[in-house]
C-alpha cells in the first residue's frame, strides 16, 4: 500500500498533529531560511530541523527526535502567539495567513522525519519516542483550537478588503485556512473544545497500537520448510533467498538447506500465486490472517472504537457523518456521492464480474477434475495466474529476467526525463553510524541500500529537488510502498527558482540474491511508476505556497499522477528503455510484448470489483457503523455486506478492516473510493497521451505545467480541465479496460 501528502492547506495537519504523526500519513515540510551547512560529523543541536538540502541520518535518534519536536513547539507557539496580537487595521497576508504558513515549519519537518524512520528503520526506542510525544502532539493541537483568539484573527482577517486584492492562489489559502479551522472546531463551545481534543487524544493512542498490531504479527508469523517438495513451483530466485533467510535465522545450512516463509510480499505472494502444493499455500493463507486478528495483535476492539469516535468527531463537528466530514474539501464534496460512485462502478462491472467468476470455476474445475462452485481463497491467485498464462501463453515469471531492478528504474528515469524536461542524477552515498565521520563527496543515508538522486531541469539546469530511492525489504520497514515528502523548498522569489524539494520512494522489492541481480516482478515494476508518478508530482511542484506544492492536493486527485504513470510500465514505448535480459542484453521480444498487453487487463472485472469493495466496506463501516457493525462480529458484518460482490468462498476470511493501516491509522479513512475515482482520471488523462503519442515531449510539457506543477494551487477539476481540455469521461476506465 501506498502513502503520501495529502493536506488541502499546510496548516490544516496542525489540526490533527498528533494522529497524522503516527498514522501512516506523512506531514509535508517547509524550508524557510536554512540553516548553514554542517559536517555530517559534527553535534548540530536541532538535526531534526536545522538541516540545509539533506538531513545528517545519523544524528537522527529516538532521544534527538524528543527534543528537537519540543523545541519545535515552543518555537512555534510564540509564533501562533504573535498572529494573536495582529489587529485588523494592521493586518496583512504576510502577518497572518503568511505567518501561520511559515510556524509550524521546524515541527513539520522534525515530525516527518520521525514519521519516516519510524516506516523504515523501526525501533523500540523511535516506538518509545512517539509514544511520549503524542499526548504532547494532541495538547499542541487542541491548543491552536482552543486559541480563540487566533481563530479571531484568522476570521476576522479574512473579511478584510485587502484579502481581494490578492493572488488567486493566496486567496484559496485563505479560504483553506478558514475552512480548517471550522472543520476542526473553532467554533466549538469550550466544552466541545475539550471533548474533541479528548477524541484527538485516545484516537492518536488507538491507531498507533493499530499499526504497531499490524507490523509485529506481519513479523510473528514465520513458516520454516524443510521438504522441496512442498515448495514446487516456486521459482529458483525465490528458494535461493528463502533459503538464505532462514540460514540466517538459524534454519538449515548450505549443504542441507531449509526454506523460510514470512508475510514480507515477496516471500508469501510467491507461494500464493505459483506453489503448486495446496497445503502449503492454505499454511500461508492461516498465516496471514493471524495479522491484526490474533491474541494481543487483535484488531476488532480498536476498530470499533476509531469507528465510534470517527462518528461522535463528525457529530460535534456538524457533520452528518464521518464520510461527509473527510470529503467536505474532496473532489467528491459528500459521503453520500463517494457511496453513489462506488455503487455505481460496482453495478456496472457486476455482469463482467459474474461472468468471470463462473470462467474461474469452471475452470478450477476442470483442473481438479470435479465440480466447483465455490473457491478455496488459497487457490484464487494461483488458479487466476495459471489460467492467465494459457489464455495469453505467458508466463509471468518469465518476464523477471528483463526486468533487472537497475535497468528498470533508469530506463524509467530516460521515459521520464525526456517527457517532462528533466535530468536525474544519482549521488554517491553512505551510510555512517552516530559520531563516525562521513566519506569526503559523499551524502548521508539511513541504510546502505538506499540510494539519492537529484532532479535538474533540463533547460535552465536549475536543481528542482532530490529523492532518495529505499527499495528492499527488511524486518524494520513497514510492508507496501509510498513516497514520503520531506520538504518543499521555498517558493520562487525575486527572480530565483524554488529551493530543491526532498522526498523518498520507498518499496519491498524482491533484493539481490547472491550474485544474481535484483529481478523484478511486473506487479514491482508496476508499482515502482506509479510511485515515481507520486514523486515527480512532489520535484516538479513550483506553487507560490508551499502548501500548495506537490503532493499536497485533495485525497481524490493525489493519485491520478501515479495510476497514469502505471501505463509506460506496459506499454511498447515504454518497454523499450527498460525491459532488457539482465544476462543477454537483449530487449524482451516482441510476441513476449504483446502477449504482456493482451494479459494486462485479464479479468478486469474482478479486479475492479476487488478493489472497490474494499472502498465500499470503507464508507458503509464510516457511514453506518452504528446501525450495522456495533456490537457485531466485524468479520460477520463484513461478510454481510460483500458477500454479493464476491466470488463464493468455501472459507471466510477474517475481515480486510482488522489489516487497513490505509483507513485506521492512514489518510484513506472513508476515502479508499479514492483510488478508483483517481484511476478513472487516470484512465482519461492517458487517453490525451495515446491520441497524441505516449512519448510526445509537447504533451509531457503541458502535463507538467497543467498539473504537476500546479499542487494544490487551483481546484482540481480546473486543473485536470485544462490539462485534458474537457470536462472529465466517467467511464474512461471502464473503456480502457474493455468494460464498456
Amino acid at each position: 500500500m501506498r502513502t503520501y501528502g495529502r493536506m488541502t492547506a499546510t496548516h490544516a495537519v496542525l489540526m490533527t498533529l498528533a494522529l497524522s504523526l503516527v498514522s501512516g500519513a506523512p506531514l509535508l515540510a517547509q524550508q524557510t531560511a536554512p540553516a548553514a551547512p554542517r559536517a555530517a560529523a559534527e553535534s548540530d543541536s536541532h538535526p531534526f530541523f536545522q538541516w540545509n538540502t539533506y538531513p545528517a541520518w545519523s544524528q537522527l535518534t529516538a532521544e534527538q527526535a524528543t527534543n528537537d519536536i519540543r523545541r519545535s513547539m515552543e518555537l512555534a507557539k510564540a509564533r501562533i502567539a504573535a498572529i494573536c496580537n495582529v489587529t485588523p487595521a494592521e493586518s496583512s497576508f504576510e502577518n497572518t495567513f503568511g505567518a501561520y504558513e511559515k510556524a509550524t515549519h521546524e515541527l513539520d519537518v522534525a515530525s516527518s522525519l520521525l514519521h519516516h524512520l519510524s516506516s523504515t528503520m523501526d525501533s523500540k526506542a523511535l516506538r518509545d519516542a512517539q509514544e511520549q510525544l503524542t499526548p504532547e502532539l494532541s495538547a499542541f493541537s487542541a491548543s491552536l483550537i482552543a486559541n480563540e483568539q487566533l481563530w479571531k484573527v484568522i476570521s476576522e482577517s479574512a473579511q478584510q478588503a485587502w484579502v481581494r486584492d490578492l493572488s488567486p492562489a493566496k486567496q484559496r489559502y485563505v479560504q483553506q485556512v478558514v475552512d480548517s479551522f471550522r472543520d476542526s472546531g473553532a467554533a466549538l463551545s469550550p466544552e466541545q473544545k475539550k471533548r474533541k481534543a479528548e477524541i484527538a487524544l485516545e484516537l492518536s493512542t488507538l491507531t498507533l497500537k493499530f499499526s504497531k498490531n499490524v507490523l509485529d504479527s506481519t513479523n510473528a508469523w514465520k513458516l520454516v520448510i524443510s521438504d522441496k517438495s512442498r515448495l514446487a513451483g516456486v521459482s529458483e530466485d525465490w528458494l535461493a533467498r528463502a533459503a538464505e533467510a532462514a540460514q540466517a535465522e538459524g534454519f538449515g545450512t548450505p549443504d542441507a538447506p531449509q526454506w523460510l516463509i514470512t508475510l514480507q510480499y515477496p516471500s508469501y505472494s510467491e507461494i500464493m500465486k505459483n506453489c503448486d502444493v495446496e497445503e502449503t499455500r492454505r499454511l500461508c493463507w492461516e498465516g496471514r490472517n493471524t495479522v491484526g486478528n490474533s491474541g494481543e495483535y487483535d484488531n476488532e476492539a480498536i476498530v470499533a472504537r476509531v469507528m465510534e469516535l470517527r462518528r461522535e468527531l463528525a457529530t460535534l463537528l456538524g457533520f452528518g457523518t464521518f464520510a461527509d466530514m473527510k470529503a467536505a474539501r474532496r473532489m467528491v464534496g459528500s459521503g453520500s456521492t463517494a457511496i453513489d460512485f462506488v455503487d455505481s462502478m460496482m453495478h456496472k462491472v457486476k455482469p463482467t464480474f459474474d461472468r468471470e467468476v463462473q470462467e474461474m470455476l469452471s475452470y478450477v474445475s476442470r483442473k481438479k477434475g470435479r465440480t466447483i462452485t465455490a473457491m478455496n481463497p488459497w487457490d484464487v491467485q494461483y488458479y487466476s495466474r495459471q489460467l492467465s498464462n494459457e489464455r495469453f501463453d505467458l508466463d509471468y515469471e518469465d518476464l523477471r529476467p528483463y526486468y533487472q531492478y537497475e535497468n528498470v528504474y533508469r530506463g524509467m528515469f530516460r521515459i521520464f526525463e525526456n517527457l517532462l524536461g528533466i535530468t536525474i542524477t544519482e549521488l554517491p552515498v553512505a551510510c555512517i553510524k552516530p559520531g563516525e565521520t562521513l566519506p569526503e563527496g559523499t551524502i548521508e543515508v539511513w541504510h546502505p541500500e538506499v540510494q539519492l538522486f537529484k532532479v535538474c531541469d533540463k533547460k535552465t539546469g536549475a536543481h528542482l529537488g532530490s529523492f532518495y530511492l529505499d527499495p528492499f525489504p527488511r524486518d524494520s520497514k513497514r510492508a507496501g510502498a509510498w513516497v514520503m515528502p520531506m520538504n518543499y523548498g521555498t517558493p520562487a522569489a525575486n527572480g530565483q527558482p524554488h529551493a530543491p524539494h526532498l522526498a523518498c520512494i520507498c518499496g519491498n522489492f524482491n533484493a539481490p540474491v547472491g550474485d544474481k541481480p535484483a529481478l523484478l516482478s511486473q506487479l514491482d515494476v508496476t508499482t515502482l511508476f506509479h510511485e515515481f508518478g507520486h514523486m515527480m508530482h512532489c520535484m516538479m511542484g513550483d506553487t507560490e505556497l508551499s502548501s500548495h506544492c506537490g503532493t499536497s492536493v485533495s485525497w481524490d486527485f493525489v493519485e491520478q499522477p501515479s495510476q497514469m504513470f502505471e501505463n509506460w510500465a506496459w506499454e511498447p514505448e515504454g518497454l523499450a528503455q527498460f525491459a532488457f535480459h539482465y544476462q543477454t542484453g537483449e530487449l524482451m521480444p516482441q510476441d513476449m510484448q504483446q502477449k504482456l498487453n493482451a494479459g494486462r487487463f485479464f479479468m478486469p472485472a474482478t479486479d475492479n470489483m476487488n478493489q472497490l469493495c474494499v472502498a465500499k466496506l470503507d464508507l458503509d463501516m464510516h457511514v453506518n457503523y452504528d446501525e450495522k457493525y456495533k456490537g457485531r462480529s466485524i468479520d460477520t458484518a463484513t461478510q454481510e455486506l460483500l458477500a454479493p460482490w464476491r466470488m463464493p468462498y468455501t472459507v471466510t476470511d477474517p475481515s480486510i478492516m482488522r489489516t487497513l493501516t490505509h483507513c485506521i491509522n492512514g489518510g484513506y479513512a472513508a476515502g479508499y473510493y479514492s483510488y478508483k475515482w483517481a484511476e478513472v482520471l487516470a484512465a482519461d488523462g492517458f487517453a490525451r497521451f495515446k491520441a497524441e503519442g505516449i512519448m510526445n515531449t509537447s504533451t509531457g510539457a503541458s502535463y507538467r505545467e497543467t498539473i504537476l506543477s500546479k499542487g494544490d494551487s487551483a481546484d482540481p477539476n480546473v486543473l485536470f480541465r485544462n490539462f485534458v481540455g474537457r470536462e472529465p469521461n466517467p467511464d474512461a476506465l471502464l473503456q480502457q479496460m474493455g468494460l464498456k
